[in-house]
């Protein structure tokens, strides 16, 4: 008998990325991005979960869809601060265990960066330009700017379907 083989390729879809670095909390970054940028980032119920060896991270994530186009934002965190359980001594009766806080990072090529706002590619540079100009006039965000998306060694971190 004999065998057909079919290899699928998926095509993850192109996007801009901008780093930003600040000191707010995710809620009120994505308040500040509402503001500057007038879109509506709403939490998602669910964030995003991944397993970086002990860890167990879950970082915030906010989204907006234009319901009229096929334009869509992401702002998600960069850092989780974890804490792993090692156990330390299992001869005795009772385990004893170790807390040790950690922080775990979603692109771990760029540690320093606190957020990460998805833009897809249906946005116009000239727009995206703006976006970049406006998110850099919000009051307690120190640094923003774009990711180079094609160099990055963990952008299948950034998919969240």
């Amino acid at each position: 008998m004999q065998s057909h083989k079919m290899l699928l390729e998926v095509e993850d879809e192109p996007f801009y990325l901008i780093a930003i670095y600040s000191s707010l909390e995710g809620y009120k970054m994505a308040f500040s991005v509402n503001k500057y940028l007038g879109v509506k980032l709403v939490r998602e119920r669910r964030d995003i979960d991944f397993n970086h060896g002990d860890f167990h991270a879950e970082y915030a994530l906010y989204s907006y869809k234009d319901p009229n186009t096929y334009y869509y934002l992401d702002l998600v965190a960069n850092k989780f601060k974890g804490a792993p359980m090692k156990v330390q001594n299992s001869g005795s009766l009772f385990d004893e265990q170790e807390w040790n806080s950690q922080e775990v990072y979603l692109i771990p090529e760029h540690k320093k960066v606190d957020f990460f706002l998805k833009v897809n590619e249906e946005i116009q540079r000239k727009e995206f330009t703006q976006m970049l100009s406006a998110i850099g006039q919000i009051p307690g965000v120190q640094a923003v700017y774009e990711v180079d998306v094609n160099n990055l060694k963990s952008k299948q971190n950034l998919i969240f379907e």
